[in-house]
């Protein structure tokens, strides 16, 4: 059994994740329906009890809870969209697993790590308020040889303008303007 995972930012709404649905012999198996006898849904978070969800017909382009389509059965054979409850992603757990169950196939369960930053941030990765030596830490734990190379050159710098600065000291003053 494979795990497909995923990082999410606890709280969000409106996620859905997609899940491959295979025969034994590893073909994607097609034309499930949300309301496909047998097929079935549940989640559980760390901590918690498992819970079921209930699956309807989902829609392109439109999240619903247990929202649940096929994406194309020519083109992606085996590969669905299920709506994400927004239960699943509430804030107070790290992890999560959604459970998909289908007669007769193998659906692999989707891990979701919940987590208090926005994976999804351009800017700072959903860190917000971090002061710069905070952020520098972050940065030394999280890229260590990015660090070490952005350190060096801050260090050659600071000697570039340790040089510059003692070769002024000792040059004669600059002669003033006249008033």
């Amino acid at each position: 059994m494979r795990l497909s995972h995923h990082t999410i930012r606890s709280g969000s709404s409106g996620r859905s994740v997609f899940v491959f649905i295979r025969s034994s012999a590893s073909e994607g198996v097609t034309g499930l329906r949300h309301d496909t006898a047998g097929l079935a849904a549940s989640f559980v978070r760390d901590g918690g009890e498992a819970a079921p969800v209930a699956l309807v017909r989902g829609t392109a382009g439109a999240h619903r809870s247990g929202g649940f389509r096929e994406i194309d059965p020519d083109l992606m054979p085996g590969v669905y969209e299920v709506g994400l409850p927004d239960a699943m992603l509430t804030v107070g757990a790290t992890l999560a697993i959604l459970l998909v169950r289908a007669p007769g196939a193998v659906v692999d369960p989707v891990e979701v790590a919940l987590v208090a930053y926005d994976p999804q941030d351009p800017w700072c990765i959903g860190v917000e308020g971090l002061a710069n030596r905070r952020r520098h830490e972050f940065l030394r734990r999280a890229l260590p040889r990015l660090t070490e190379m952005e350190l060096a050159l801050g260090e050659q710098a600071e000697r570039d303008l340790s040089v510059r600065m003692s070769g002024r000291q000792h040059a004669e003053p600059e002669p003033r303007a006249e008033q």
